[in-house]
């Protein structure tokens, strides 16, 4: 009986604890999204969008003309593709549109006979800085789509208050099956709270496909530092990096629609097991103490809430309050996802909150534990910890 009694004291802390930290988030998300039209600024400074890219045949040109028709005068920015040793047809493709379009601002970097180790998303980011002449430097994924104002709200932002990274809003699009309406509810979840944090100087997490940092922050941090052994983590990592070295407030969210990001959520069980064993691999090298807590802190919830379902069967009292538990996380995180769903317009997508809700309690407490042992491919390369 010892035991349940702290099984359950533990959990209605720690449930407590996190409803408080989401309540929180809440408060922040609604402030960092008044900031909803993009304002008249002078374009005043030279913009980089780095677009590493392997095996990305089917999508690349999509986005290479997205990029090419933004509202940013043309002569300020520039386009940079960074190859990460395609096997398919990506580098044919690109060459082909540069020497079509006969465009100045567009770059290809190939990795060409540099040491076969310096592999993955990291190393080419790196290389297409080091040749980056912008002041801001921005990341996109090939597989993705933007708005004509994508560049434009970004520096909007980054006049107004000169912070060192700007975390862009990402969101998936074209969900067709419920594990995409899954993955887009809990996606939406991700992005409240990443707005959220940064609102209130402790950012959690970021994205890769819509980011901006400056030249001068990415060299005086070092980049990626010590994490180039991790096959993830770029965005992550180089947002660690930059709070550890700059005060608070250096790190914004763009909660801008025009700055929003699409793309598209994997569409099979083992496309998603694969990213979601990825997203985990890289949290042994986090050094944020703020990032570290909220992850472990959040994996424990969920363990204990499914734990106390399980031993409900034998502890009726167990079951009905971690029923009660479970019911305060949903109706905590609904209060977020909402709000986010209603600034990407996709209140629709709410219907399936429950079912995701129960999916998520599962993959969280399950992946939680094996994503730091098993191995996952991606990018047609099987990565092993």
């Amino acid at each position: 009986m010892i035991f349940f009694e702290i099984f359950m004291i533990v959990s209605v802390f720690l449930t407590t604890v996190y409803v408080v930290f989401i309540l929180f988030f809440n408060r922040g998300l609604s402030k960092t999204l008044r900031i909803r039209t993009v304002r008249k600024t002078k374009p005043s400074i030279r913009i980089s969008v780095v677009i590493p890219v392997r095996n990305e045949a089917s999508s690349i040109l999509h986005c290479l003309e997205d990029l090419a028709n933004q509202d940013y005068p043309k002569e300020l920015y520039e386009i940079i593709i960074t190859d990460d040793f395609s096997e398919d047809n990506t580098l044919r493709i690109v060459q082909s549109y540069i020497e079509k379009s006969k465009d100045r601002t567009l770059l290809l970097i190939r990795p060409g006979n540099e040491n076969p180790e310096r592999t993955g998303k990291k190393w080419a980011i790196s290389r297409a800085v080091e040749k980056a002449g912008g002041e801001l430097i921005m990341t996109t994924d090939a597989d993705t789509i933007h708005g004509k104002s994508w560049i434009s709200s970004f520096v909007f932002l980054y006049n107004s208050f000169r912070p060192q990274m700007i975390l862009g809003p990402v969101a998936f699009h074209r969900e067709e099956t419920l594990l995409q309406k899954i993955q887009s509810l809990e996606f939406m979840g991700i992005m409240a709270v990443t707005a959220g944090s940064a609102w209130f100087n402790i950012p959690l997490m970021c994205n890769g496909a819509s980011l901006g940092f400056t030249k001068e922050a990415f060299i005086k941090t070092g980049g990626y530092g010590d994490n180039f052994g991790f096959a993830s983590g770029d965005d992550m990592f180089l947002l660690t990096n930059i709070i550890r070295h700059y005060k608070p407030g250096s790190v914004l969210f763009a909660g801008d629609p025009h700055a929003l990001t699409l793309t598209v959520a994997e569409r099979s069980w083992n496309g998603f097991i694969n990213q979601r064993i990825r997203w985990i691999s890289k949290n042994r090298g986090y050094s944020d103490p703020w990032i570290r807590m909220f992850s472990l802190l959040t994996w424990t919830v969920n363990f204990l809430l499914l734990g106390g379902i399980f031993l409900g069967i034998a502890v009726p009292q167990i079951l009905y309050l971690t029923l009660v538990l479970w019911f305060g996380k949903i109706l905590s995180e609904y209060i977020l996802v909402s709000k986010m769903a209603e600034f990407l317009d996709k209140k629709y997508m709410t219907g399936y909150y429950f079912i995701a809700q129960v999916f998520q309690l599962f993959y969280v407490t399950i992946l939680g534990i094996l994503g730091n042992f098993l191995p996952y491919r991606w990018k047609g390369r099987r990565i092993r910890k």
